[in-house]
């Protein structure tokens, strides 16, 4: 899945001839026209939301051509439809969403947002269709209140997280354009290794903010042998597994240096968990 990336770019006159013969008036080569790109359309809500009351947050996606995408990759496995991430700036939290999509390519996600704040909207589509596997667009949403952001912790290896612990083995030597795998162990209650079930097509999500500028990556990790859970950035690629219970193998590639978040999402045991882990990348 690619990082931060504002849409695909696509000539305005015809896919195949991008460029001109230079023909203008007294031999001055023409301005050309802006780019027309994909986008969010009707976006809303445009104003502060309410803290803790169900918000609908709708818009579509409108293509090159000024008509709203409709078609959307379909599949068991994660890379399909239109998932949307709701961040807090501060990093302390995330809501993530799979949303239906209308025939009219409408999308409409009723959200409950537990803390005020500004929060960065991830729309990451994947469309059936088209020049990249996946493309993300961005807007935002403030939740009305006294908003005090939380400051970033140090990384630590373990932590509970309803019960259950979620520990990294090891502390993780990470590094720009470097593709890793990282061992992430998941301990429930009773201290025996958690069983996992599919949440949103995969086993496992790994979901990555960059501390200030809010850049994005997302991984999955899959049972072996599963189709669609290959991560891309550049000419590199990286591929998670869970093997066996309680143990996952976390694909890391991230697009530049710097402090980062690391959101673990998993359904273990019927529960769903979110362990945030800060990550420090050279």
């Amino acid at each position: 899945m690619g990082w931060r990336s504002v849409g695909v770019l696509l000539c305005a006159a015809v896919f195949a001839s991008c460029g001109g013969d230079g023909a203008g008036t007294g031999g001055q080569l023409e301005q050309p026209g802006a780019a027309r790109v994909f986008a969010l359309e009707g976006f809303q809500p445009t104003s502060e939301i309410a803290e803790g009351k169900k918000t609908d947050v709708s818009f579509a996606i409108e293509q090159p051509s000024g008509k709203p995408l409709t078609d959307y990759a379909k599949g068991s496995g994660p890379h399909t439809g239109v998932h949307v991430l709701y961040v807090r700036t501060d990093l302390s939290t995330i809501i993530h969403r799979h949303p239906p999509v209308g025939a009219d390519g409408k999308i409409d996600d009723p959200v409950t947002f537990k803390e005020p704040g500004k929060y960065r909207v991830v729309v990451d589509a994947y469309p059936a269709t088209g020049v990249q596997k996946n493309f993300q667009l961005f807007d935002n949403v403030t939740v009305a209140g006294k908003a005090q952001d939380k400051p970033l912790p140090a990384f630590q290896q373990s932590q509970k997280v309803d019960g259950y612990t979620v520990s990294i083995a090891g502390t993780p030597k990470l590094k720009s354009l470097e593709a890793s795998l990282m061992t992430v162990n998941i301990i429930d209650p009773k201290g025996k290794p958690a069983k996992f079930t599919p949440y949103y097509g995969a086993l496992a999500h790994a979901i990555f903010f960059r501390q200030g500028s809010l850049d994005y990556f997302h991984t999955h990790v899959c049972a072996p042998g599963a189709q669609g859970c290959t991560s891309t950035l550049g000419a590199s690629q990286v591929t998670g597994t869970a093997e066996k219970p309680g143990v996952l193998n976390v694909g890391v590639l991230l697009p530049v240096a710097g402090r980062w978040r690391l959101f673990v999402q998993v359904r273990a045991d019927g529960h769903l968990l979110t362990a945030p882990f800060t990550l420090d990348v050279t």
